[in-house]
């Protein structure tokens, strides 16, 4: 998903196209003050999928070891799992 930065007086006075644009793409749209990223706009499906991801640590050492011998794999990441989801969510909705 491709990252836009947007001045802040920019989203204030175009926030039903920037509303558009989140709603298409899911964000994130990093809004800035000064030259300075102050805020982020995600859709909302983005934000609960981010929500979801910030799991207990207890949950997460059950969640790797349900991986059995692949659970000290250095190169299976929080991140690299995400991917995997993802891919596995999209094409289960696509058919």
């Amino acid at each position: 998903m491709p990252i836009k930065y947007l001045p802040a007086t920019e989203v204030k006075n175009r926030f039903g196209r920037v509303l558009r644009e989140v709603v298409k793409s899911g964000g994130p749209i990093y809004v800035e003050r000064d030259g300075k990223s102050v805020a982020v706009i995600l859709s909302v499906r983005e934000y609960e999928r981010a929500k979801r991801a910030k799991l207990p640590p207890a949950k997460i050492e059950v969640l790797r070891g349900a991986f059995g011998m692949w659970a000290k794999r250095a190169d299976i990441t929080d991140n690299w799992l995400a991917e995997g989801r993802a891919k596995w969510e999209s094409a289960w909705k696509n058919g």
